[in-house]
């Protein structure tokens, strides 16, 4: 073999024909089938359906409440003045506040107009289930404050001269919502502010008005706004006069930083007018929210109120709890539209509508406008506002003291501002204040209908509910003396009307001031939050 013949040579060169360069292409081809079968396989099988994904769905009952009360009567400072005769010194206000809250259970009896003890629905000790109430200070602590309860399933709770900004909370016995009212007072029986002033304690808001309070010479009104969140919040304030919007220069925005507290001056932005109204509407955290209003004539005090928000613009509102004395009382209307209104304005007493004090009354848009109500005699009404464009308003009463030695010194005056009540649910109760020896429930409907009024005692005893019979557009009222529970004062009553929607109703309150003179205060009969609304909360990825 010659030595070429050793050398390697191509296999497609050396065979004739080039047999494995055809065969390559074949090769190719066979290795596609698989592929090929593959995706026919794929093409003839069915598409599954679209896949539905669970999402997990549960439901979050109302909690418990918690509450902020206003505190004491807190006049500014160039109010108290800083001079050194002591003969002409201002007294400032006392600085003690009462609290009560009435708490009931859902399903207590006293809520449906009965006095029913509960043996079916008792905690593992055999005791009977009631709401827990914890009073807390303005540092957050708890104070040693007893709740007291019965077999009703209601508790009740009672703080009595406190010097401080209360807060309370309040909880089902299974942890939900309870049924309940906290009410607020503080007295000052003599000296330059002279007063009783009721107010609710409220929760957090957004939007609150206010509307009736002075900024005359002598007078002073305070928009409290109050953060107890850890977010800043900011207000946007509009100020209303008999003139118009008032120009805010510059401060219709207040900022309030998280657990903080802002007080706007009513008579720095607007001096000089008998009555004013006043909106916050709130962007961020929500505020606690109330109104202080003080008054004097020279030296003779002139009243204090401190005012919880009052309800929303409408066409239609109720006003109860209008207690006249010595003076007429004063309706006050707020048109915050951009359109001027008409209102007409019917008087009720005891034996109805009182055809001599109807009015029709316009109302300028952006305008507070005073309507006196003259020819009204003493005794407790109810006030009706029907107006074309929605309004806000609320009814002044006053009452006078005996006169003071002197005289530059006139008789004191205390006042009231009576709110609209909404219409009656199903149910509402209602916290009495304490130590409060007069007062009245008032009520009034719209139609004929029947009310079931039973009073809670201070340790959550009840005594017979009281059953009465409201003719369409009739006052009637309900005093103290008969809402008593073994010989004493009730601490609150529940109110169930029979019809829903019809009944309005407010508590005014009296108190002596030792020195022949009364003291006044009116709050209305609130609708209850639902304390069974589930909210169904959806969980996703």
């Amino acid at each position: 073999m010659s030595e070429h013949d050793h050398h390697p040579v191509p296999l497609d060169d050396h065979v004739p024909g080039h047999r494995t360069g055809r065969l390559r292409p074949v090769l190719a081809l066979v290795s596609l089938l698989p592929l090929a079968a593959a995706v026919g396989a794929l093409a003839i099988t069915p598409q599954p359906g679209p896949t539905t994904v669970e999402r997990s769905v549960t439901s979050a009952e109302a909690g418990g409440v918690q509450l902020w009360c206003p505190g004491p009567l807190d006049p500014p400072q160039e109010a108290l003045g800083a001079g050194t005769d002591e003969d002409l010194a201002v007294i400032p206000p006392s600085p003690a506040v009462d609290v009560r809250t009435v708490a009931l259970e859902p399903a207590s009896s006293l809520l449906f107009g009965r006095v029913s003890g509960s043996e079916t629905r008792l905690e593992e000790d055999g005791s009977v289930r009631a709401p827990s109430i914890t009073a807390l200070g303005a540092d957050g602590q708890a104070l040693t404050v007893p709740t007291v309860s019965r077999d009703l399933g209601a508790a009740v709770q009672t703080v009595t001269g406190a010097e401080d900004t209360l807060q309370v909370q309040t909880t089902g016995s299974e942890g939900g919502r309870a049924v309940s009212d906290t009410v607020q007072t503080t007295v000052t029986t003599e000296g330059d502010y002279r007063s009783l002033a009721m107010s609710r304690c409220l929760p957090t808001a957004t939007d609150a008005a206010f509307l009736g309070v002075s900024t005359q010479r002598g007078a002073s009104s305070q928009l409290v706004l109050s953060n107890p969140g850890d977010r800043p919040a900011t207000a946007a304030v509009q100020v209303w006069t008999a003139d118009g919007p008032a120009t805010m220069a510059g401060r219709s925005q207040v900022v309030v930083a998280p657990r903080t507290e802002q007080r706007i001056l009513l008579e720095s932005i607007a001096p000089g007018h008998d009555h004013v109204g006043v909106r916050a509407e709130v962007i961020g955290a929500p505020l606690v929210m109330h109104m202080q209003t003080t008054e004097r004539d020279g030296l003779t005090p002139g009243g204090a109120e401190i005012l919880a928000p009052t309800s929303a613009p409408a066409r239609e509102q109720i006003v109860p709890g209008v207690r006249v004395e010595q003076a007429a009382p004063t309706l006050v209307l707020a048109n915050t539209q951009g359109e001027d209104a008409t209102a007409t304005v019917t008087v009720m007493g005891t034996g109805g509508p009182l055809p001599d004090a109807e009015q029709e009354v316009t109302v300028p848009a952006g305008a507070v406008v005073p309507v006196a109500l003259d020819g009204v005699p003493e005794g407790d009404h109810a006030v009706r506002v029907d107006s074309s464009q929605p309004l806000l308003a609320v009814v002044r009463s006053e009452t006078s003291g005996a006169d003071l030695p002197g005289d530059t010194i006139g008789a004191p005056v205390d006042f009231a501002l009576a709110a609209p009540a909404p219409e009656l649910g199903s149910h509402s109760v209602v916290a009495l204040p304490a130590g409060g020896q007069a007062g009245h429930l008032t009520l009034t409907a719209t139609e004929d209908t029947e009310v079931t009024v039973a009073p809670i005692s201070e340790n959550g005893a009840a005594a017979e509910p009281i059953v009465m019979q409201i003719a369409a557009e009739t006052v009637a009222t309900v005093p103290t003396q008969d809402l008593q529970v073994d010989g004493e004062p009730a601490a609150g009553v529940t109110v169930v009307p029979e019809r829903p929607g019809v009944l309005h109703a407010s508590w005014v309150q009296q108190h002596d001031d030792g020195a022949g003179g009364t003291l006044l205060a009116t709050l209305p009969v609130t609708v209850l939050q639902n304390t069974d609304v589930e909210v169904s909360v959806r969980l996703s990825e």
